[in-house]
């Protein structure tokens, strides 16, 4: 044990290992579960329109999404990633991590003597906890590729300040190349393009005590990038046009500005306040949340795991940090800093307010902390800032850190566990509604009661169901669109009697009706396959009121069979495991609709030689008319009883089932008899 401890003494942590720390904090928090996500909301445009239409016609989607200029990037990604999840969510992290050490570097070339600092700051800056999109690999491309451009863009401001040689034109020309490059592909950093104002005052503040000559030299070297910061609003505002009937960002607040001054200044100076201190606050009080905490569940054993080990690892690596600094009493430090943290927090916010948003008047606060990324720039200095002004001693301040690391990766283990439960429900879903249904007709809706997706939306859940089923030569119509009937419509009535089921997302335009459509019940949280209802389950106590009626509408014809399996596209969802029990109810349920009764006792023979059962009676309705048809009807009676006695309130459906064996299974006495046998057993007349 002396020698272990002799050994950690001996370590000496410089400012060379700053790096290797960043990445094993983006590691810890980011890293650990990708291997288990998939592509969520924003992300399935892209995979979408890439996929189906081919890469090129990321163009057409990127114009409706009010991003023209953004087609090169997303095109790039997906030419050299593919539509591998996998390889999307190691890009995010590694441009995450890029823009870490961008940012580093920027801090060291504004405060060498601060090296230290600049660390630690980073290192909060990594892992701070309020940007949640990170899962959304594909759609949080352009928001890292921006923010990397723009710390790149500072750090060649910076150098051109410092040096007097002919480098200085290189430094400047490169500057202004990633300025024009984050802004005409994302609008999230043209805010923070403002702060160049104080990091040049910074600057020459040292080396200029003359106010006007400061004031000018700071004025002088900030107009090549005032020009391309004019170009691109002038670009945003006036000449570029959404497409007919889109109004998306349009700049509201701005143009406001012009016309009721008084009233757009209040609304920017409040959400500048309220968006301040949420991004601020929000995220350490959910990481520090303890009531979500349930010490049987794997997950949360795991992440206190990680979390541990990265307090240990963060406490250890700021105390060896700080363990041979000197205290720098240089007051320009506080000033400065504090100068330039304040400023990125008021001026981050302001492509979104412009448009009239904020991050507290988002009813969603897991999309809308997109619109602090740019805010993250000043909070992890100014969080920094904070903690150093009241603790002053060393390892005071390294314990404290380091624990407010570990509840950063908390946080983010937490959030990205949601994404991770997401895709294995999108994966179950995608799997079992192929099975059940191989070949939809085009033109159908698909229905459930409720969204069924985390982190996801029914336009996000549409253009995954149409890449699962790989749809071709649709154009702009794609053959199928999903709707949460309770937020479409909820007056089940109107969707019985044939109501419009109508969207419209980027360019795509679906415009079908209730009388076609198909209705779902998909809910594994309760040991549950996907159900697609029919008319025959109106009597169904297992689903809700309004779900029983709307089954009548329900048109399973739309189903046909293919001559070959189909299987889901295997570069976005790997390779499946296709033998569980749910496939064998999805396979028996088709087969039951063609009255492929043959079939249906085949599937019955090979799940139970493999060992699969239901865990709910409903599933095993297609094997107890498959069993009727074929006159066995002993067995019948045993799954009949087996099915009333794992799943309480089946009756009715069990009924109905038997109504449907008396009217199309082969006439015998031992019919007859068991039927009637059976249907007093469970009060049949009780629901007749």
């Amino acid at each position: 044990m002396n020698k272990i401890r002799e050994f950690f003494k001996r370590i000496i942590i410089s400012e060379k290992s700053a790096p290797f720390a960043f990445l094993a904090a983006c590691i810890l928090s980011f890293g650990l579960l990708i291997p288990n996500l998939g592509f969520y909301m924003d992300d399935w445009p892209y995979v979408f329109y890439a996929r189906l239409k081919g890469i090129d016609s990321l163009r057409e989607m990127l114009v409706f999404d009010s991003r023209p200029n953004a087609a090169w990037l997303y095109m790039l990604g997906f030419y050299v990633l593919g539509f591998k999840p996998m390889a999307w969510h190691v890009s995010a992290l590694l441009l995450r991590f890029a823009t870490v050490l961008a940012f580093w570097l920027f801090l060291q070339i504004m405060w060498a003597e601060r090296k230290r600092e600049a660390i630690v700051i980073s290192l909060l800056f990594a892992i701070f906890p309020f940007f949640m999109l990170q899962p959304f690999a594909v759609g949080s491309t352009h928001h890292w590729f921006g923010f990397l451009a723009f710390n790149c863009s500072l750090i060649l401001m910076a150098l051109a300040v410092r040096d007097t040689s002919f480098k200085k034109w290189i430094y400047i020309i490169g500057a202004l190349g990633l300025e024009a490059a984050h802004l005409f592909t994302s609008e999230y950093f043209a805010g923070l393009e403002l702060i160049r104002t104080a990091v040049l005052w910074i600057l020459f503040s040292r080396v200029e005590t003359n106010f006007s000559r400061k004031i000018g030299r700071v004025l002088l070297n900030w107009i090549p990038y005032l020009i391309i910061l004019g170009f691109f609003v002038y670009w945003r505002v006036v000449l570029y046009q959404n497409p007919e009937g889109v109004t998306r960002n349009e700049p509201v607040v701005l143009m406001q500005l012009f016309t009721q001054p008084f009233e757009a200044i209040r609304f920017l100076v409040t959400a500048f306040l309220t968006d301040g201190i949420s991004v601020l606050t929000l995220g350490w009080g959910k990481a520090s949340d303890v009531s979500t905490l349930d010490f049987a569940s794997p997950f949360v054993l795991f992440k206190i795991v990680v979390c541990v080990i990265g307090f240990a690892l963060a406490y250890f690596y700021l105390g060896k940090l700080w363990q041979n600094s000197k205290d720098n009493d240089k007051s320009d430090w506080g000033r400065e800093s504090i100068t330039l943290a304040l400023a990125a927090m008021l001026t981050g916010g302001l492509p979104i307010w412009f448009i009239g948003r904020s991050i507290v008047e988002s009813k969603n606060l897991l999309s809308a902390s997109r619109f602090g990324i740019p805010a993250m720039f000043g909070a992890s200095l100014l969080t920094f800032l904070l903690v150093d002004f009241f603790i002053s001693d060393k390892n005071k301040k390294s314990l404290f850190l380091a624990f407010a690391l570990a509840l950063a990766v908390n946080f983010h283990l937490d959030n990205t566990r949601e994404f991770q439960y997401s895709w294995e429900k999108q994966e179950r879903f995608a799997q079992q509604l192929i099975w059940r249904a191989p070949s939809i007709a085009a033109g159908t809706s698909l229905l459930t009661d409720q969204e069924v997706m985390g982190v996801m939306g029914e336009y996000a859940v549409s253009f995954s169901i149409n890449t699962t089923y790989q749809a071709e030569n649709f154009g702009n119509t794609p053959p199928y669109w999903y709707f949460p009937f309770y937020y479409t419509n909820p007056n089940v009535g109107d969707l019985l009697e044939g109501a419009p089921l109508e969207y419209e997302k980027m360019s795509m335009v679906f415009a079908g009706n209730s009388r076609q459509m198909l209705l779902l019940d998909f809910n594994p949280e309760l040991n549950r396959c996907l159900w697609v209802l029919q008319p025959q389950d109106v009597n169904l106590r297992l689903v809700g009121e309004d779900v029983r009626q709307l089954a009548a509408g329900s048109d399973i014809s739309l189903i046909q069979q293919t001559e070959t399996e189909p299987s889901l596209p295997e570069d976005i969802y790997g390779r499946q495991n296709n033998k569980g029990w749910c496939y064998y109810f999805q396979k028996a349920d088709l087969a039951r609709q063609f009255g492929q009764w043959d079939e249906v006792l085949r599937l019955w023979n090979e799940s139970q030689s493999v060992g699969e059962r239901a865990d709910n009676g409903f599933e095993y309705i297609p094997f107890i008319e498959g069993f009727g048809h074929a006159e066995d009807w002993g067995q019948v009676k045993t799954l009949i009883k087996f099915s009333k006695r794992i799943t309480a309130g089946l009756e009715p459906s069990l009924c109905s089932a038997l109504d449907r064996l008396a009217a199309g299974a082969p006439a015998s006495q031992e019919r007859d008899d068991t039927i009637s046998s059976l249907k007093d057993d469970l009060n049949c007349s009780n629901f007749q």
